[in-house]
Formats: C-alpha cells, sequence, structure tokens
C-alpha cells in the first residue's frame, strides 16, 4: 500500500480530529489535485492495481472530490459555510466540459468563506495548494515551458523561502516540529533542484532533462510525505534511530562551537585584553608572592573589576547553557528528521555540479539497513 493509499484512509478515519487551518491545508491540496490534469493509465491497462497516481482522469476525479466533501464537512462550522456546500454539489454533477469552470467557482468561494473567518484559514489554503503544484510541477504552455524548466520554477530558492514563511507562520497549527522538518525538507529538494535541473545546470541541459524525470516522480511521493505530517496522519516520534539522535547531538555540538568561534572572532580585542590583564595579575601573584597584604588585595580589586571571579564566569556558562544549548540541540534533531523524511533520486551530475551538491550538505546515499 503506497503512502498516499495510507494517507486517505488515515483522513477517513480521523478528518473529524483535524485542527481547521489543517483541514484547510488539506482542502488546498485536494483542489489543486482536482484542478491539474490527471495522468492516464498506461495503453492496454495496467500489470498491477494502479496506485492513486496512476488512475485515469474520471477514477481520480470521484476519488478526490469524494475527499474534498469528506473535507468541506469539516469546516460546516463556518459562516457562509453554505455557499461551499452548493458549489461542490454543482461541481459534483458537472458535466467533464463544465468541470473546469465549476472547480474555479467552488475554489473562488471556498478562498471567500475562508478569508472572511480569518487569515490563518486562507493562508493555510493558499499554503496546500501551493503545497501540491510544488511536487506536481505542470509546464506554462503560454511560455511554452519545458517539463525540466517547470521543476526548476516550482523549487526555486525564493518560492521556496516564501512557502517556509508560510510554514512558520502556521506552525502552532501543526503537530510539535513539523513546520520545521516540513520546511527544512523543501530546502534540500530546493538545493537539489538547483543543481539538477536549475541555473546550476544550464550549461548542460541535456543532464538537466534527463534527471527531470525522476525527480518528478520522486516529487510525487515526498509530497505524500509532508502532507501525512502537516495533517497529523504520521507521528515525528520514530523518525530517528538511537543512532540518528547521536548524530544530531554532535551536529549540535559542532554548530555550539561554530558559534562560540564567531564570538571570539567577533570579540577578539576584548579576550585580548582580558588574557593581558590575567596575565599581569599572575605576574603579580607570582613576583610579590612573599610581599605584604596590599598585593593581594590589589590582585583582588584587579580580579572583581574585570568581572573574572569564579561566581561570574559559572554564571555567564549558566546562562549561555539554559539560553543556547536546547535551540542548538532542538535544531539539530529537526535537521536530522528533515533527512529521515527527504528521499531525493539519483541524478547523473558533472563533477563540479557533484561537488556543489555535497558542499549543500547533501551526502552521498547510505544503506537502508535500518529506518
Amino acid at each position: 500500500m503506497t503512502d498516499i493509499q495510507v494517507l486517505g484512509k488515515s483522513a477517513t478515519a480521523t478528518v473529524s480530529t483535524l485542527t481547521t487551518a489543517q483541514l484547510a491545508l488539506y482542502a488546498g491540496w485536494t483542489m489543486a489535485v482536482l484542478y491539474t490534469a490527471v495522468p492516464l493509465a498506461q495503453p492496454g491497462g495496467p500489470s498491477e492495481l494502479p496506485t492513486v497516481h496512476e488512475l485515469s482522469e474520471p477514477e481520480r476525479r470521484t476519488v478526490e472530490l469524494g475527499r474534498l466533501q469528506r473535507l468541506l464537512d469539516g469546516l460546516a462550522d463556518l459562516p457562509r459555510s453554505s455557499e461551499i456546500k452548493a458549489k461542490a454539489d454543482q461541481v459534483k454533477t458537472a458535466a467533464a466540459d463544465d468541470f473546469p469552470a465549476s472547480l474555479l467557482n467552488l475554489h473562488l468561494t471556498v478562498l471567500g468563506v475562508l478569508a472572511a473567518a480569518g487569515l490563518e484559514l486562507e493562508l493555510a489554503y493558499e499554503l496546500g495548494r501551493s503545497l501540491r503544484d510544488t511536487v506536481d510541477p505542470r509546464e506554462d504552455t503560454k511560455r511554452e515551458e519545458s517539463p525540466t524548466a517547470a521543476i526548476a520554477r516550482q523549487l526555486a530558492r525564493g518560492r521556496i523561502a516564501k512557502l517556509q514563511e508560510w510554514l512558520a507562520t502556521l506552525s502552532a497549527e501543526f503537530p510539535p516540529q513539523v513546520a520545521s522538518i516540513v520546511g527544512a525538507s523543501m530546502g534540500r529538494w530546493s538545493d537539489f533542484a538547483e543543481v539538477t535541473v536549475g541555473p546550476a545546470a544550464a550549461s548542460n541541459q541535456s543532464l538537466a532533462d534527463e534527471n527531470a524525470g525522476p525527480m518528478r516522480d520522486y516529487l510525487l511521493r515526498q509530497g505524500d510525505i509532508w502532507l501525512m505530517l502537516l495533517v497529523g496522519a504520521r507521528s515525528t516520534a520514530g523518525l530517528l534511530t538511537p543512532e540518528g539522535y547521536v548524530s544530531a547531538g554532535e551536529a549540535a555540538l559542532r554548530r555550539s562551537a561554530r558559534i562560540a568561534r564567531s564570538v571570539l572572532v567577533h570579540h577578539w580585542l576584548v579576550v585580548v585584553c582580558l588574557a593581558g590583564a590575567f596575565g599581569g595579575v599572575m605576574y603579580l601573584a607570582v613576583t610579590q608572592l612573599g610581599g605584604a597584604s596590599q598585593v593581594w588585595t590589589s590582585i583582588a580589586a584587579i580580579g572583581s573589576t574585570l568581572g573574572v571571579s569564579a561566581q561570574s564566569v559559572k554564571s555567564a556558562i549558566s546562562r549561555l547553557s539554559t539560553e543556547a544549548e536546547r535551540p542548538v540541540l532542538t535544531a539539530a534533531e529537526e535537521d536530522a528528521k528533515a533527512w529521515a523524511v527527504t528521499t531525493l533520486p539519483k541524478a547523473n551530475l558533472s563533477l563540479r555540479s557533484q561537488r556543489k551538491l555535497r558542499k549543500s550538505g547533501i551526502a552521498k546515499p547510505v544503506g537502508l539497513g535500518r529506518f
């Protein structure tokens, strides 16, 4: 059973437990599925039972209309929800030629109702629609766009950054860490697309076109995972193995070390002054060890003035640990989980593109002994 089939069963059973924002996001996703063209089954019939992505257009329309109706029913408590129901009934009974126009009217009605209900719901609906467009790129016929260019456009850094911003804005509406994990996973795909089909691959268009096909197939399945996380059909609790948590902790330590180095580089003059003052204090202590108590009084005064007492150092370390350790470790854990839900296809790249890909943090594939 594929991820999207699991998602369909889970959504039917638990849609009543979703938040309104999750319902709006899911409805936006489903609307995009219905509004775009659906791939036809292969001529002669499939050798296996088709997945949802492989259904014919009428079959897929039936499945998605049922899903959309269930989701829209969850919005029945909103003002003017009766308008949505009336438009949805028109879509269900529309002839094939009238279906696109009826669906567009429903989309506009849903937008109006959600906009009146609150900015968060409108944004969630737009996020769901945009996420679906991201994982199922369609060529812009007006600009005679190629499939490769469509993927590059949908995964462009500027566009993905905007979707990440929307995810961050709506993060409270989703399960803990999910918005950050999905946003980071989308960022990995954007980095990957920049090298495989984007500006970095412009010098070798044949390689870019070769990479576009597998990327489209993988994107559809990747989108299923993102949606399951956002609507709570899949938990983030079991994404990391014990080894994964160890790796996250090591990454947090490396990140903390980089932060410490940056602070030292930025405040190097202060560090040099403190080191010089400390050296002077130690010199007085050694050279005047047998002298009067005045020397030790002076040393204590200097140390107190510079704030280098043991208590002040302890307090500073304690504050640094409290304020920085948890966010850094949390960020490293979310980053590791983002990798756990991200699956990238094999790509044919030049040596220069491979170096750029490794530099962006995308490593070679590893074994699948555990998941």
